[in-house]
């Protein structure tokens, strides 16, 4: 219940392991987002993530602005 990740440098290539906070046993992750054109080459968004279980809650809210030139 250890989220990991295998990464790697791009230049040398020498890899590395990076572990997570241990998600709870018996729990419901939750991500959900929404991503809103604005114009041509603006974007705007919103997501939201979660973590529900005996005992334990987690909650997040994200948002973002693109503007592509």
């Amino acid at each position: 219940m250890t989220p990991d990740a295998a990464l790697a440098f791009a230049t040398t290539g020498a890899g590395f392991t990076v572990a997570g906070v241990p998600l709870a046993e018996d729990s419901a992750p939750i991500d959900a987002g929404l991503d809103f054109a604005l114009g041509e080459n603006t974007t705007a968004g919103v997501s939201y993530s979660g973590q529900f279980g005996e005992g334990v809650t987690d909650n997040a809210v994200n948002g973002r602005f693109t503007w592509l030139f």
